[in-house]
């Protein structure tokens, strides 16, 4: 049984869907400005990773960001901002579930119970599993996320912790693959 969302649900969830639509239309329409952003160092990354999270727009931006700025630049530094501007994206797609949660859910499909059952064991360990890979099934997830109600600190530390993982492996990647390839090249 549906029920009708309310008025706080309706408000968070129309604010949220509208940010994550209005991103993704500025994106496509202004993309020569995205390659701009990017050279603004930790900046352009963080900005990046916020977008990229929270959008479905340009899946996988993010990572060869993160990848590539981990080689130049310092990718401890580099992966702790990815992580948090991952996060913060992810955050929005986390309260367009919220707010949708009495337009969309439907409490008694299979797949709502199997994802309520995986949440109620495993919780903030799951969270922090799907957020530490590269997998393009995180925004749906944390869509899915705000409908279960699942806490919205643990949402956010959990992703948080799992983004930065992530994301400092990445740096380190291309810190040692990328740095690696130059020096073979003979640019650095």
């Amino acid at each position: 049984m549906k029920r009708r969302p309310t008025k706080r649900e309706a408000v968070v969830g129309g604010i949220s869907l509208t940010i994550t639509i209005v991103s993704c239309i500025l994106i496509i329409h202004h993309r020569e400005y995205i390659d701009q952003i990017a050279r603004w160092g930790y900046v352009g990354c963080f900005f990046i990773n916020m977008l990229t999270s929270g959008t479905l727009v340009m899946p996988g931006f993010g990572t060869v960001l993160t990848f590539t700025l981990g080689g130049v630049l310092n990718p401890a530094i580099v992966g702790a901002v990815a992580g948090i501007g991952e996060t913060i994206g992810a955050t929005g797609a986390y309260f367009t579930g919220y707010g949708g949660r009495g337009l969309f859910a439907d409490r008694n499909s299979g797949l709502h119970l199997r994802f309520s059952n995986i949440m109620d064991r495993h919780g903030s360990k799951a969270v922090f599993f799907i957020a530490a890979i590269i997998t393009p099934i995180y925004y749906p997830f944390a869509v899915f996320l705000g409908m279960l109600r699942f806490g919205w600190i643990r949402f956010f530390l959990a992703t948080w912790a799992g983004r930065t993982v992530k994301n400092m492996v990445l740096a380190y990647l291309g810190y040692f693959g990328l740095r690696s390839i130059l020096q073979w090249l003979g640019v650095m």
